[in-house]
């Protein structure tokens, strides 16, 4: 019964940290930008998001107390102790991944760029070309667009 619980709040966990996880499909424009511009703007600021990193918690006090349930096994205690830190390594990563996000876009907007929606299906196309120069291409052509396509996002 204990392990049907465990299951069921992991899953309930899991769902719940979906809306979560979930991400904005966009990309940058600025009208009649240069190739050798953008592509710097692009470079500094993924270096500035990439630089990004979520300050860890001290966890030290929580180390010195060994919680243990003594109606646990000692397997089951570290199966419990595995998905917990399974669950947290999730959790964190999803939370750098958005202070990147957010940081890239802060980065881009205050170097002219605005940023426009597009599907999901569009981006993971363009995401998906093996040759690197000609996903360049794609996506500095919708960068300097005059006509941008697809609803602008405000900060």
């Amino acid at each position: 019964m204990k392990s049907l619980l465990l299951v069921a709040g992991t899953l309930a966990a899991l769902l719940a940290s979906q809306p979560a996880t979930a991400r904005d499909y966009y990309y940058f424009n600025k009208p009649d930008v240069d190739r050798q511009a953008y592509l710097e703007d692009r470079l500094a600021c993924d270096a500035l998001a990439g630089g990004v990193a979520r300050i860890a918690p001290d966890t030290t006090a929580m180390n010195q107390q060994i919680w243990q349930n003594r109606n646990l096994t000692t397997g089951q205690s570290a199966a419990a102790a595995g998905i917990a830190s399974l669950m947290v390594a999730l959790l964190a990563g999803s939370e750098s991944r958005r202070l990147q996000w957010q940081v890239e876009r802060i980065c881009l907007a205050d170097k002219g760029y605005r940023r426009f929606e597009m599907g999901r299906a569009d981006w993971q196309q363009i995401e998906k070309t093996k040759d690197v120069a000609e996903r360049i291409d794609k996506w500095f052509t919708l960068a300097s667009s005059t006509k941008p396509l697809g609803k602008e996002m405000f900060e």
